[in-house]
């Protein structure tokens, strides 16, 4: 995983997909926000790295089965 920050975006590459967030803080609880499929897709979380972590297993490992990616997120 790879991560970019260019005017105020955050641009993650993974092994095949490139989301580009908005990352807003505020008291220790972060939002990432980005599109997916069309949604608008926002994520709460108090630790950013665990969570891109995550968002890299999930891309990575099942782009090619659709429904795994929808089971294992919230929109």
């Amino acid at each position: 995983m790879k991560i970019l920050i260019r005017n105020k975006k955050w641009e993650t590459s993974f092994e095949k997909v490139k989301l580009i967030c908005e990352v807003t803080g505020k008291n220790n609880i972060f939002s990432i926000k980005f599109s997916y499929n069309g949604n608008e897709v926002t994520i709460q979380t108090n630790n950013l790295d665990n969570t891109f972590k995550y968002l890299e297993n999930i891309f990575n490992s099942s782009l090619e089965n659709d429904s795994y990616l929808k089971e294992k997120m919230v929109i």
